[in-house]
């Protein structure tokens, strides 16, 4: 029996398992796709709203930005030695930025996640990152995945941070909820708190994976929870809580029915 991959929700470098799904099965290999697709659409959404600080109004972040950027090609063709050292020397730049509250910063959150992602695929996987051609060996290193945790912990303290400060109180969202009554998906255009809730949501959900594969089950269901109270129906969430719940399950009754 293969075991269940995890669905790493990196931001951008979700890209990245394309190039595993012709390695996997074909019920798998849609769960994957699904995942991918869901989290770009949210990140595209996330840099849109940014954009025009980092290369227009602020040009303090063009440059740690453009480095980031250049991670992420290198990380989605498999080069994770460069990318990392890129994401690395993105995040310098921006912790040398005069001014900067890295405490906030929606993209100090973003480089450190991405940072997290690769220590994690690197935790499970092995150095390539990658699942073998079967899909069966998983290759664990608890000390990476325990590296990742504290990227990922970065990444979310910065979101929540941003949000504790400026999501709006509980009559604005609830107007804003009954406004956009009977539109679609697609005809809703995401505030900032919003966008802030999925980029944690995306974060949170890499956490909960860390988390799963060090053995802190009761961690790791929190975190798949908040995810899924910030961002309902994200998948990669929805996937990953569906497989730790399936494992309990299954080792539960293995255990009353040796």
């Amino acid at each position: 029996m293969r075991p269940r991959q995890p669905a790493v929700a990196g931001v951008f470098v979700v890209l990245g398992i394309f190039a595993d799904l012709l390695r996997l099965n074909r019920t798998m290999r849609w769960v994957l796709i699904v995942i991918a697709v869901s989290s770009v659409v949210a990140v595209v959404m996330l840099w849109r709203h940014y954009q025009v600080r980092s290369l227009g109004q602020d040009a303090r972040y063009q440059a740690p930005m453009r480095r980031y950027s250049a991670a992420e090609k290198k990380m989605v063709r498999g080069k994770f030695d460069k990318a990392l050292k890129e994401y690395h020397q993105a995040r310098e730049m921006l912790a040398a930025i005069p001014g900067i509250d890295l405490e906030t910063d929606f993209y100090y959150a973003i480089v450190n996640n991405s940072i997290g992602t690769i220590h994690l695929r690197r935790g499970i996987y092995g150095e390539k990152g990658v699942a073998s051609a079967e899909g069966v060996e998983i290759t664990r290193n608890p000390g990476l995945i325990e590296l990742s945790l504290g990227f990922f912990e970065t990444s979310a303290a910065a979101y929540r941070a941003w949000l504790a400060a400026n999501r709006p109180d509980s009559t604005h969202i609830g107007r804003l909820r009954a406004s956009r009554e009977g539109k679609k998906a697609d005809e809703i255009e995401l505030e900032p708190f919003e966008r802030y809730e999925r980029a944690l949501s995306v974060t949170l959900c890499n956490l909960g994976i860390a988390a799963r594969y060090l053995g802190q089950v009761d961690l790791a269901r929190e975190r798949y929870e908040e995810a899924l109270q910030l961002w309902p129906g994200q998948q990669a969430a929805v996937d990953n809580l569906a497989v730790l719940e399936s494992d309990l399950a299954g080792a539960a009754n293995a255990k009353e029915n040796p």
